[in-house]
């Protein structure tokens, strides 16, 4: 019989790293074909948590008799409760806490207002002028939260 050969049935170390490579190139393709909607998420995150804030306080009203206030600027917001003839914040989580808005989120009424005031009534009835429109806007995204009174509902509205 003659020499035969050991075949080696591992891998070397270069075939490791050339397949790792290749993964990671790979990955970064796929990661920057995909489109970026971390800005968009975020958006649609804090227009979802104003117009829940906003349903909670008109609810509390309804049911307990109050009034409640939601002051804002254009970094964030509160809520104040009408108790003892004055405005105090709002004593209850989550309407006691109050709201920066994350990264460059700017919070504007129709007017382009960068701060204001809003009544929640027990009557649940809009403003005199009518809804209450607040945007939330972050590059070219906007979100429009619609508050008549009673209920807040989100739109959605590109620049």
């Amino acid at each position: 019989m003659g020499k035969e050969r050991i075949t080696d049935s591992g891998v070397t170390l270069i075939e490791v790293l050339v397949v790792l490579a290749l993964i990671g190139v790979s990955a970064g393709i796929v990661t920057y074909a995909l489109p970026s909607g971390a800005g968009t998420r975020t958006l649609d995150q804090e227009a979802a948590l104003l117009a829940s804030r906003l349903n909670i306080a008109a609810e509390r009203s309804l049911v307990g008799g109050h009034q409640y206030r939601l002051d804002w600027t254009a970094a964030g917001y509160n809520f104040a409760q009408w108790r003892d003839s004055a405005w105090h914040k709002a004593s209850t989580a989550p309407l006691n806490q109050d709201h920066t808005l994350t990264g460059s989120t700017l919070l504007t009424d129709r007017d382009g207002r960068r701060q204001g005031d809003l009544r929640i009534t027990p009557d649940l009835l809009p403003a005199p002028q009518g809804g209450s429109r607040l945007q939330l806007e972050a590059g070219m995204f906007r979100r429009v939260v619609l508050f008549d009174g009673a209920a807040a509902n989100i739109l959605q509205e590109e620049r």
